[in-house]
């Protein structure tokens, strides 16, 4: 038979390179390790990342190539997948003959030569290529293959690897940083080859820094950019960025025509996707940030695409290099190149579709802000603060698009962001955000939107010291609260009413922050009571009443350290300071004010450390100007970063500390303050760990003790807390309860998986291996990492995959229990949160068996049996029956029967003890139901009938053990058991057979 001429251009050497190869010796040197010890290896990646390239640098280190040699196949021009074959026939002997069967030619070829086979660019035959990979890898021992492709091969026994984008320079690097970095080396090299004059320098460094960055680290995009410099300078280049497929072309005729264009080498890829996959990936062009699969499933879903369809068609784009995945903080979050952003994005306008996406973000980002804005007031902030952080580039879209789109949603996620943005630093943004919803004529509809709204542009200005706007947008605020009933927001918009008041020495903060404690008390709201105190007690100040001022901020004090959280406390106490210096006791104060920057630091912000430093540095200026001048400056330096003047008495404070060390520095005060504004994290880590003895000293003086809150309302307990204790010891204590008391979480485990969480059973599942992670969760209740988790779900799988399929898994599990928070990851191990309370049968039949066999003695008998046999009746052998196997099932099954077995033995001796003889007749024959070869259960049965007469019965039962064993094992009984039969037949110990 002929080759067919449709084979494509396969080559049987290593392309040669016309230019130099620019970094990735890390990558190199680890791949090197990699394929000693690996047959397949696949480089994978998104277009133009440089996958080829690394292969040619890398084939020809794979071990024994020098004695087999290497066989370069080049797939992209192949368009048929039945003729992959031919190609790879062709690279290897262009004069031999098909035949029917190409795959058993091309082995017999490989036999004898065994050479490394080198497959590139297999992605839009993949397929075909796993088909034959593997035909190959089974065929020829000998046989090594590297392939690169967009997705990996999945082939058992394949080690796929993903090629990362180059080394990127850190951010705000100096010019000798930016020039090491592996992207910008590629740039300025291949900016050289068409025009010889360019170089980096200082002047340009950070915009080619910032090229490179915007380009993702890509190979491709970076050298299409550096082409660019013979008509462009990089700032040119740089600001042409947001339209990169218009930019980043390339004349070269001898390119493959996917690499002559950064859309080519785009197009390529998108071609190969299903039409749902297109879709799916043009919607997720929304994200900015990075997405979680529920922001997927929001966003993709709807028309074309099914809801149950997403998470899959999302895998899809993973494994084609398409989406790349982080873990952070045991959650994965997928994210589009910036490139590959443009793309999907100039399609999803193509398609008029932006809109809806948009749409759809807003009503996720506006229903995930929801839920966690009543945190932000509570000890649960920072773990609030860590979920939203990593979504805030998306929710500026959001915000952005609303304001444009959809006015009333815009006004709403505004006041809701409110909490957030005042503890995470964001004021000056936060004004923006605030002022411009006003404006908009959702925001001036009276009503509980436009209170939270008003609320939050009060309490803002308050804080930069703008009382007169800060007041009228209050009392409105107040107004419009109460007219909609909502409480809560009236008592805060009062409490801030009365911040106005204090901050500038007004008594009237007392009646307004009163009027909030009436709420916040008997309500528990131990945030906002902290704060009313606090404020109260700086109104009696003013009024003169220093001995109510000092209790109250005593118990505001001792509220927050019961709050339990820094930041509240760091005001506290400050404020407190300010109380016990005005009586004349300024080591107490500084000692305050040293624990108030220390919690502070711990829980930044940037007003509160600079009140503290600012009023440091009043104390300051009676022992050490310079260090009093020093933090002036650096409490002036920490304002700033949030947009906020000094309060009124601060200001006075300041004012007259400011003055004095004039008179005592002259020019000096200058100096040592602009030091201070310049320096002010030393100044901040100074305060805390202070340098000399004597403020070692005053730091250690002990403040105030503070008096118990008995009036507060004390907070619920966590969830699912329950007094009972686990009997057990090490990994394997059960953390199910032996009472009766309702439960978080109650699985059943022997026999089909049964699931109830707060007592509403769950049963639809996805599939069937989120049941199977927590079931492995509920098996290891310490926790086990990622990859122990992997190696026992998926135990084949390619660690790329692994990582994908756990992260999907871990999602439709949380999502199906309908409570995240319960599956957390500590020490880097994934675990049940330890304050649910779970109940299994599993752990209930471990408890009740050790509280017997780990204690013995110390339960009456009567209650030692009771338990025992409440504990057989849990037992089955068919733990997690109907789910997929795997090792770690088996393993857990084969200790679960250790468990029963021993318990069984220890009940049916305990019951012959008490001459129960029929009950424990029946302990044994229902354990020889589970463990028909058990001996020592057929040992106790044969001892059983010999002593009540029945010594044929005896003999027989014998007789039937031994010839199973036999015929089952091809073993013999044990010595004891055969003594144990001689002697019931009678014959005397010196004439017993010994087995051999």
């Amino acid at each position: 038979m002929q080759r067919s001429p449709a084979a494509g251009a396969a080559s049987s050497a290593v392309p040669l390179e016309l230019t130099s190869f620019i970094g990735r010796e890390h990558e190199l040197a680890a791949l090197r390790e990699i394929i000693a010890a690996s047959r397949l290896i696949t480089l994978t990646g998104a277009g133009g990342s440089g996958k080829s390239r690394l292969a040619r640098e890398l084939a020809p280190h794979i071990p024994g190539v020098r004695d087999s040699g290497i066989v370069w196949v080049e797939l992209a021009p192949v368009t048929d997948p039945s003729l992959v074959g031919a190609a790879i026939l062709r690279a290897l002997d262009p004069a031999a003959e098909q035949g029917a069967n190409v795959a058993a030619v091309i082995s017999g070829i490989l036999q004898d030569r065994s050479p490394v086979l080198v497959l590139d660019n297999c992605e839009h035959v993949v397929d075909a290529c796993a088909t034959l990979v593997d035909t190959l890898l089974r065929a020829c021992p000998g046989l090594r293959i590297l392939a690169t492709s967009r997705e990996a091969l999945a082939v058992p026994g394949e080690r796929a690897w993903l090629v990362p984008p180059l080394g990127l320079p850190p951010a705000n690097a100096t010019p000798v940083q930016v020039a090491t970095s592996d992207a910008v080396r590629l740039f300025v090299e291949r900016a050289q080859d068409v025009m010889p004059a360019f170089n980096l320098t200082a002047t340009n460094a950070a915009v080619v820094a910032d090229i490179c960055v915007r380009l993702d680290g890509i190979p491709l995009a970076i050298e299409l950019a550096a082409a660019r410099v013979r008509l462009m300078t990089p700032e040119q280049i740089r600001d042409r960025l947001d339209d990169a497929f218009t930019l980043l072309t390339s004349g070269a005729r001898t390119a493959l025509p996917r690499h002559r264009t950064l859309r080519a080498a785009i197009d390529w890829s998108y071609d190969l996707l299903p039409a749902p996959a297109r879709t799916v990936l043009c919607r997720l062009a929304v994200f900015r940030g990075g997405f979680t699969l529920d922001a997927a499933e929001a966003v993709a879903a709807g028309d074309a695409v099914d809801p149950g369809d997403v998470l899959d068609l999302v895998s899809m784009l993973l494994d084609r290099s398409l989406l790349s995945m982080r873990e952070q903080d045991g959650t994965a979050r997928y994210l589009l190149l910036e490139t590959m952003r443009q793309y999907a994005g100039a399609n999803l306008d193509d398609a008029d579709e932006r809109n809806d996406a948009m749409r759809a973000m807003t009503r996720h980002y506006v229903a995930f802000i929801g839920a966690e804005e009543p945190s932000f007031t509570t000890t649960q902030r920072r773990r609030a603060f860590a979920r939203v952080d990593p979504e805030l580039d998306n929710i500026r879209e959001v915000l952005a698009w609303s304001h444009g789109h959809d006015h009333a949603t815009h006004v709403r996620l505004v006041g809701l962001l409110w909490w957030y943005w005042f503890g995470s630093r964001h004021w000056v943004e936060a004004a923006r955000w605030i002022q411009g919803a006003l404006a908009l004529p959702a925001g001036m509809e009276p009503g509980r939107d436009r209170a939270m709204l008003l609320f939050a542009g009060g309490a803002l200005a308050c804080l930069q010291a703008q009382v007169p706007s800060a007041r009228a947008q209050l009392h409105e605020s107040v107004e419009l609260a109460r007219q909609a009933g909502d409480q809560r927001l009236e008592a805060y918009a009062l409490n801030y009413l009365g911040m106005s008041h204090a901050q500038v020495g007004s008594p009237e903060a007392r009646e307004y922050s009163g009027r909030a404690e009436a709420w916040f008390r008997p309500n528990g709201d131990l945030y906002g009571l902290r704060l009313a105190l606090l404020l109260q007690g700086m109104g009696a100040a003013a009024a003169g009443d220093t001995s109510a001022a000092r209790r109250l901020m005593e118990e505001a004090v001792a509220i927050a350290r019961s709050f339990g959280q820094d930041r509240e406390l760091g005001i506290a106490l400050q404020t407190l300071a300010g109380v016990v210096y005005a009586e004349g006791d300024s080591a107490t104060a500084e000692a305050l004010l040293v624990e108030a920057v220390a919690a502070l630091k711990r829980d930044w912000n940037y007003l509160f450390v600079g009140r503290a430093v600012d009023f440091l540095g009043v104390l300051a200026a009676a022992y050490d100007p310079r260090e009093a001048a020093r933090r002036l400056g650096a409490g002036d330096a920490l304002r700033e970063h949030v947009g906020a003047a000094r309060f009124h008495l601060d200001q006075q404070r300041v004012d007259a500390a400011t003055a004095t060390l004039r008179q005592q520095l002259g020019a000096e005060f200058d100096q040592w303050y602009r030091t201070g504004r310049h320096d002010w994290g030393v100044v901040v880590d100074g305060i805390v760990a202070p340098p000399g003895p004597a403020a070692a000293a005053r730091a250690r003086e002990p403040g105030p003790q503070a008096a118990p809150v008995s009036p507060v309302a004390s907070s619920p307990p966590a969830i699912g807390q329950s007094a009972a204790t686990p009997v057990g010891e090490g990994d394997r204590e059960p953390i199910g309860r032996v009472d009766a008391a309702p439960a978080d979480l109650h699985v059943i485990l022997f026999g089909p998986v049964q699931v109830k969480v707060r007592g509403v059973p769950v049963d639809d599942w996805p599939y069937a291996k989120p049941r199977e992670l927590l079931a492995f969760l509920l098996a290891h209740p310490r926790g086990r990492t990622r990859v122990e988790i992997g190696a026992a779900l998926w135990p084949d799988a390619a660690p790329a995959q692994l990582r994908n399929s756990f992260h999907v898994t871990l999602h439709h599990l949380r999502k199906t229990l309908g409570r995240p928070e319960w599956i957390v990851i500590e020490n880097d191990r994934y675990r049940i949160a330890p304050d649910v309370s779970i109940a299994t049968d599993v752990a209930v039949f471990e408890a009740l068996v050790r509280s017997v066999m780990n204690h013995e003695g110390a339960v009456a008998p009567h209650d030692a049996m009771l338990r025992l046999d409440q504990a057989l009746r849990l037992y089955t052998d068919h733990y997690l029956a109907g789910e997929s196997s795997g090792r770690w099932r088996d393993d857990e099954q084969d200790r679960l029967r250790a468990v029963y077995t021993e318990a069984a033995l220890r009940l049916g001796a305990m019951r012959e003890a008490a001459g129960d003889m029929a009950a424990a007749l029946a302990t044994y024959e229902t354990l020889l139901a589970h463990e028909p070869l058990l001996e020592e259960a057929h040992r106790r049965l044969i001892t059983y009938w010999s002593q009540a007469g029945d010594r044929p019965r005896a003999v027989r039962h014998y007789e039937r053990l031994a010839a199973r064993l036999m015929n089952e094992l091809g073993l013999e009984p044990d010595p004891e058991t055969m003594a144990l039969y001689e002697q019931v037949r009678g014959l005397p110990a010196d004439q017993r057979p010994v087995s051999g």
